[in-house]
């Protein structure tokens, strides 16, 4: 079924152990620090019962109607679908979360590869899953970062105590008992459950460490530590100063601790098989950057138009050199787009399990461009606006009788432009380069090194060596499948 956002919002208030600045809160729909991203997510299940959204964020079987994430990809097509599935529900300022989806994508692929290769029944586990959401439809999210600890050792040779990756302490004969605590959760806040996976590859000796699970957020054991939202102000005056933050402003970030939490079997998707941890880790990371290269589509749109319109209320549109860097943004904007869709139209198959991934080169590259690029992105903003973007005044000044009629006067720019025009177009840019933004957009859904790796690891260097030897002349590159058909070079008809 497809919940209303009356239902989701009401499904809230569910005697979750959460805590803020300090204090227990008892109702997150009645505190006012929340109430933004609960509305943002609530966008969502608004979006997925309107008419001009349902039959593309939604799927119906056997007469019900559910969210289409809740699906496995299994071909080109439906990762086409997933990507248009997270881009229209951020145009349109739904805060649809990524995370579990995603985990729940990757638990399906991996809970495959198990399956075939040792004989497990995870899929049975995770496809029991699958029905619940279905039926349920709870907001869900993935809790992969581990809070680590001493990052030189591994999990199990930490020195402190042995809980800073999440674990299992117990197995029963209906369940595991798990402890530890990950950080860095997006979404936890507004989710009615977790899927827990690795957030690396694991050894043997650190097996209890390679579990996957889903769980209420509410479950007994389970307490959620908030960190403040960025923006402090409130309702129009957050909106005016923070049009990009302030609109969905709340608390959506979360360290999540299990203490001695206990997940029936149906919900355990890996237990032990720490051979198979790295496959969780990476699968994740490929479908979550897909979705990352999705809310990148948005606003590096956002950040061309934005710089264009200062361009043009400066008065400096026509100026070859300020065209250049307007031409930058657009090519970078593209080329993050074509590269994300180029990761569902170019997937990886696997037909051994009849699955499908994101390509795990594009989507890794479509990340490590926008992220990469993050900063020359904010130093063509911040040059186009001008220094006032660093000082521009906010909601209370332009409120203020005394005040307004300088800043009108003073903060003009190009005849026919109203002034306030002019101020909200800066406190945008301002939003976009000077409030955090930066390091959200580079170090959210993994780093560049992990870009940088997963690049690595993607590549066909036997390919690329293969084709290397053949211009050479150095024998060997016939071995290469991809070349074995292809005639000697330099051809030699004539000798």
């Amino acid at each position: 079924m497809i919940r209303t956002a009356e239902e989701y919002v009401k499904s809230l208030n569910d005697g979750r152990i959460i805590y803020l600045d300090g204090e227990k809160i008892p109702d997150i729909t009645k505190h006012p620090a929340f109430r933004g991203s609960i509305n943002a997510r609530a966008m969502a299940y608004e979006l997925c019962r309107h008419p001009r959204f349902r039959d593309l964020l939604t799927v119906e079987k056997d007469g019900d109607r559910y969210l289409f994430l809740w699906n496995q990809p299994k071909t080109r097509e439906d990762l086409v679908r997933r990507r248009e599935v997270y881009i229209n529900c951020m145009r349109w300022g739904a805060a649809l979360s990524g995370m579990g989806p995603d985990a729940l994508a990757a638990s399906g692929v991996v809970a495959a590869r198990m399956d075939k290769a040792l004989g497990t029944h995870y899929t049975d586990a995770v496809e029991d899953y699958r029905q619940h959401l279905r039926k349920k439809d709870p907001a869900i999210t993935g809790a992969i970062t581990d809070v680590k600890g001493n990052r030189s050792l591994r999990p199990s040779a930490q020195e402190q105590h042995k809980d800073f990756y999440v674990r299992v302490v117990d197995r029963q004969k209906d369940g595991i008992v798990v402890r530890g605590a990950k950080m860095h959760i997006s979404a936890t806040p507004t989710t009615n459950e977790l899927i827990v996976s690795p957030c690396r590859a694991h050894r043997e000796e650190d097996k209890d460490y390679a579990v996957v699970f889903a769980t209420p957020v509410n479950a007994p054991g389970i307490k959620l530590v908030t960190t403040p939202p960025h923006v402090d102000e409130m309702g129009e005056e957050a909106e005016w100063n923070w049009p990009l933050t302030g609109r969905s402003k709340g608390v959506s970030e979360c360290m999540i601790v299990f203490e001695d939490v206990f997940v029936p079997w149906n919900r355990v998707f890996m237990c032990g098989e720490w051979q198979f941890s790295r496959d969780q880790a990476w699968m994740f990371g490929v479908f979550h950057r897909l979705f990352g290269t999705c809310h990148k589509v948005i606003s590096t749109e956002e950040a061309v138009g934005i710089a264009a319109l200062l361009a043009e209320y400066n008065g400096v549109d026509r100026y070859p050199h300020v065209q250049e860097k307007l031409a930058w943004l657009a090519m970078h904007a593209q080329l993050v787009d074509a590269m994300s869709r180029a990761s569902c139209e170019h997937p990886n198959l696997f037909p051994d399990i009849g699955l499908a991934t994101p390509n795990m080169m594009y989507t890794n590259i479509a990340k490590y461009i926008f992220a990469n690029e993050q900063h020359e992105q904010s130093k063509l903003i911040a040059d186009l606006a001008g220094g006032v973007v660093t000082t521009v005044f906010n909601y209370r000044d332009w409120m203020n009788s005394e005040e307004r009629p300088l800043i009108e006067k003073y903060l003009a720019g190009k005849a026919g432009i109203p002034t306030e025009h002019r101020l909200r177009a800066l406190r945008m840019a301002k939003d976009l380069i000077g409030h955090g933004m930066d390091g959200a957009w580079i170090h959210t859904e993994g780093s560049l090194a992990a870009q940088t790796m997963a690049i690595y690891a993607a590549a066909d260097w036997s390919k690329y060596k293969a084709i290397a030897k053949r211009m050479a002349g150095i024998p060997g590159w016939k071995e290469h499948p991809d070349l074995k058909e292809l005639p000697d070079w330099p051809a030699k008809f004539i000798i």
